[in-house]
């Protein structure tokens, strides 16, 4: 009579060994060595007498993503039929997903006939044995396990964040990590004057596609290029290939606030620990910790760029758009909402229409519309009067500027800054205080993430205002400048072309209501009505 275990025995079985170590497990000690248990292993083996075949070895990947060089190619050589029997430590060796794992063991391998060994757990899929029975929740516990260390990493990452300390695995364009802090960010010589370089050339008028039009054409390598060929460094990236500046990377470029010495984190996150994709996160959720490096870009300049960037103004393109001097500022007087340009007529001009009347018709607003032709003419008229007053009379026109610059209301808004920065100290140091209790075993999880939340809250309307206040700051800074703005209107006089630049620089917004009546809003005092 021949038994189940008689004619297991007289099976040949060649033997696949598999190997896996990830960078948490490493943390464990050295009985997770991939030495220790390739020992482990082969002693089992030769025991047995069993041939093997191949050893398969995956050093430093998860166990929750089955996307793994060695066991790909284990996977192959099971199709090709060259082992028939696969071998590992303990069933998280095999991984830690339950959902992928169990789809190997209890599909994936019997389908092949396939047997499969996880010796210490005591799993043998050829055998009769309740451990078998337990390998769902073993599984099970393989995920939670997984799904904790990637909650306490995250924690840590997230103080990292608030305290200020630089956690990504590549310093952003234009820095590189100090060598005696890796959290800390020193500027790189070479790659900062690209980064200068960008900003320079969007102030000069230049728009995003452009510049990168500019950078590619003159083989300045973008950041995927200067990460692998100049600093060295393993950075794998999309795309990598195609050796040329795109407009995404230089609006990330220019919209980065780490630029003026804000560390600037949390820009992407992960989808949750099983997924390796990452969704970018909205601005105002970004971690933004202040002064914390040497910036390469003034203060000014950043706060001109976001300015231009949120009115698209100070834009050169290449088509017969360039002709749309007030591209970014017009809106409409009695709904708000932009006016686009449109052709229309016999002659075919180009006119300014409300844009909620262009998409949501008569139920949004009313058909507001004005020639192009008229509305620069009287825009350009009105700066040319008021710049020939100003530079006639620059005592009567600077005084505005003396009386704005030393009101209450910018006294008040240096007091409520001061005041936002000494709180935000305050609710970092108390988030830190809980973070510690939590560990302690103070306060639950629960709690902590309930009473962070709160003051995440606080932070985030605190660093909304303190952003809004920064702007008012810099505009007045720029705009209000007796010297500046004086050269800026003596630049109106004396250019033969007024640049939408400088037009963007002098005028916050026109408004245009029916039948053509204009009202401009500039940037400065105009003392002069």
């Amino acid at each position: 009579m021949v038994t189940r275990n008689n004619y297991l025995n007289s099976m040949v079985y060649n033997v696949g060994l598999y190997l896996r170590l990830s960078r948490e497990d490493e943390e464990n000690g050295q009985s997770m060595s991939i030495k220790n248990q390739k020992d482990y292993l082969m002693n089992y083996i030769f025991e047995n007498g069993w041939n093997i075949i191949e050893i398969y070895i995956d050093d430093g990947y998860s166990g929750l993503n089955f996307n793994r060089p060695a066991f790909k190619r284990m996977i192959k050589d099971i199709e090709n039929k060259k082992i028939n029997l696969v071998i590992t430590k303990d069933l998280s060796r095999l991984g830690r997903d339950y959902i992928d794992t169990g789809y190997y063991i209890e599909r994936y391998f019997p389908q092949k006939n396939i047997r499969y060994i996880a010796l210490s757990d005591g799993i043998d899929t050829f055998q009769n044995s309740a451990n078998n029975d337990m390998t769902p929740f073993k599984s099970v516990l393989n995920d939670m396990y997984a799904k904790d260390i990637s909650k306490k990493i995250r924690t840590v990452m997230d103080t990292k964040r608030i305290n200020g300390q630089f956690i990504g695995a590549f310093a952003p364009f234009g820095y590189v990590k100090s060598e005696s802090d890796k959290n800390k960010l020193v500027i790189d010589p070479v790659s900062s004057e690209i980064v200068r370089k960008i900003f320079s050339l969007y102030l000069s008028g230049y728009s995003m596609a452009k510049i990168a039009t500019v950078l590619t054409e003159e083989k300045i390598p973008n950041p995927t290029e200067y990460k692998n060929k100049v600093q060295k460094l393993n950075y794998v990236n999309v795309n990598a290939k195609f050796h040329v500046w795109r407009t995404e990377t230089v609006k990330e470029i220019l919209r980065n606030p780490t630029y003026i010495g804000n560390i600037t984190q949390h820009r992407s996150e992960k989808i949750n620990y099983k997924v390796n994709k990452f969704k970018k996160i909205s601005p105002k959720d970004w971690v933004v910790v202040e002064n914390t490096h040497e910036p390469i870009i003034g203060k000014e300049d950043f706060f001109t760029v976001q300015q231009m960037l949120s009115k698209k103004t100070g834009v050169v393109y290449p088509t017969e758009r360039v002709n749309h001097l007030l591209a970014g500022l017009i809106f409409c007087g009695d709904c708000k909402m932009p006016m686009t340009f449109r052709r229309l007529g016999a002659k075919k001009e180009f006119v300014c229409i409300c844009s909620g009347y262009s998409r949501f018709g008569k139920n949004k607003c009313e058909r507001n519309v004005i020639k192009e032709s008229i509305l620069n003419e009287f825009v350009l008229s009105d700066l040319k009067r008021i710049s020939n007053k100003a530079i006639k009379n620059p005592e009567i026109f600077c005084s505005g500027f003396d009386t704005k610059i030393c009101d209450k209301t910018e006294k008040q808004s240096d007091n409520e800054y001061k005041a936002i920065i000494t709180r935000l100290e305050e609710i970092k140091r108390i988030i830190k205080a809980l973070y510690e209790d939590k560990v302690r075993g103070i306060i639950s999880e629960e709690d902590f993430l309930m009473m962070s939340s709160e003051f995440n809250v606080e932070k985030e309307d605190l660093s909304n205002r303190m952003l809004k206040i920064e702007e008012i700051k810099s505009r007045k800074e720029e705009t209000q400048s007796k010297e500046k703005t004086k050269n800026l209107l003596k630049q109106v006089v004396t250019f033969e072309k007024i640049s939408p630049l400088l037009i963007g620089q002098l005028i916050e917004n026109i408004e245009i209501y029916k039948p053509n009546r204009i009202v401009i809003n500039y940037s400065f005092i105009n003392p002069f009505g």
